[in-house]
C-alpha cells in the first residue's frame, strides 16, 4: 500500500490471530495520523472508513470513491481476490436536545405520542427492502434512533444507511473495479434520494 502513504500514514497494526478464527476478522489496520481514515483487511473482506473529525467543514464523497476505488484495484491485484460482495455504509448525525421524542413524534401518529411516546428516553425505527437498483441486486437497510456524541456526550439523532449485495450471490460474483465505482455512485444516489424521503424539507 506504499502508493497510499499519504492516506495511512498512521499506525499499522498487525492482529495476531489464530487460524481458525472467522474470516472477517481483520488482520491488518492501517490509520492516517489525523485520525480521518481507516483500512481493515481480513482474510474475506476489505473495510475502508472515512471518520468525520472536529476540522472538517464537509466530507467530500467523491474523494472517499476514488480512493476506495484505487485501494481496492492495488488489493485485488496484488492479491487475485474475487470481489463477490459490495457495500456502501453511511452514518450522520444531528445534535438534538430530546431526540427520542423528536424522532417519534416525526414517524408517529399523534395518539401514540400520547398513548405510548409522551415519556420517551430512546426510540429506534429500522427498515428493510431488498430490489434492484441499476443492475445491483440490492438490500438497502436504514436504521433512525437515538443516540449520543463520543466527544461531549450530548444527545444526537444517528442516521444509518446500508445498502449492500446479496449474501447470496456471494459466490457468484466477481465484481470489477468499474462495476464497484458504478456500485459506489449509484448507492450513494439512492441514499441521498431515501434520506430526503424520511426527512423532507417542511
Amino acid at each position: 500500500m506504499s502508493n497510499f502513504e499519504d492516506f495511512f500514514n498512521g499506525d499499522t497494526v498487525a492482529v495476531p490471530i489464530p487460524g481458525d478464527a472467522p474470516k472477517e476478522i481483520p488482520r491488518i489496520i492501517l490509520h492516517s495520523a489525523d485520525g480521518k481514515f481507516k483500512l481493515e483487511i481480513a482474510e474475506s473482506r476489505v473495510n475502508f472508513f472515512r471518520y468525520r473529525k472536529d476540522d472538517d467543514i464537509e466530507i467530500d464523497a467523491s474523494q472517499i470513491m476514488d480512493l476506495s476505488s484505487r485501494v481496492l484495484k492495488e488489493y485485488k491485484d496484488c492479491t487475485h481476490s474475487i470481489i463477490g460482495r459490495l457495500a456502501l455504509v453511511v452514518v450522520k448525525s444531528l445534535e438534538n436536545k430530546n431526540p427520542g421524542f423528536t424522532l417519534a413524534r416525526h414517524f408517529c401518529k399523534d395518539k401514540w405520542m400520547v398513548e405510548l411516546f409522551n415519556r420517551l428516553d430512546n426510540f429506534e425505527i429500522h427498515s428493510h427492502k431488498s430490489y434492484t437498483l441499476e443492475g445491483f441486486n440490492i438490500n438497502s437497510w436504514i436504521r433512525c434512533k437515538t443516540g449520543r456524541l463520543t466527544k461531549n456526550n450530548e444527545p444526537i439523532i444517528l442516521v444509518t444507511q446500508d445498502i449492500n449485495t446479496l449474501a447470496e450471490e456471494l459466490e457468484k460474483r466477481d465484481f470489477s473495479i468499474r462495476q464497484l465505482e458504478a456500485f459506489l455512485e449509484i448507492a450513494y444516489k439512492e441514499q441521498k434520494q431515501v434520506l430526503r424521503k424520511y426527512f423532507p424539507k417542511e
